[in-house]
């Protein structure tokens, strides 16, 4: 994979997940007007895109350090303190991250024969990403403590920061 494509995945695949969740449910409220039989599917193939849009999306947040922090009060402490209190914030947030992907995966693995109402697919369709996604979380985030950036075009209109 090229870098440029590495360094994007997240948001590569949360796009492609957005676009099937709003193609999916379009397709599901033209059926349900439209014609006389709603497309069934669509509801079920939409909320399984929604999961993968939501853990791509909150992987690319920890990339982009996106996620809210609040340090109002680590910032009145000493010095050595707030490094005490770092080092313990990513200590804690690498250990949550890592257990997510085992429970993700464990959650994945005991769904794979569970199908899905409608489409039959197997649930781990539904829960795989928690686990990938949290894997790629420890990634991203150790990328971060390391140093490495990613910037987000100051021209977006969607920009954040």
């Amino acid at each position: 994979m090229p870098k440029g494509l590495a360094d994007q995945f997240e948001e590569i695949v949360a796009c492609i997940a957005l676009a099937v969740v709003v193609l999916a449910v379009s397709w599901g409220v033209i059926t349900r007007y439209i014609t006389a039989q709603p497309a069934a599917w669509a509801s079920e193939l939409a909320t399984l895109a929604f999961a993968w849009l939501v853990f791509f999306g909150a992987a690319a947040g920890i990339k982009y350090r996106l996620h809210p922090s609040i340090d109002m009060v680590v910032r009145r402490l000493p010095q050595p303190l707030q490094l005490g209190v770092r080092l313990f914030n990513h200590a804690l947030l690498l250990g949550f991250f890592a257990f997510m992907v085992w429970f993700g995966t464990r959650f994945a693995v005991d769904a794979w024969d569970n199908p899905s109402p409608v489409m039959r697919l197997p649930l781990a369709w539904l829960y795989g990403p928690v686990a990938f996604c949290f894997a790629l979380m420890i990634v991203r985030y150790l990328q971060v403590l390391a140093g490495k950036t990613w910037s987000i075009e100051t021209e977006r209109e969607t920009h954040v920061g």
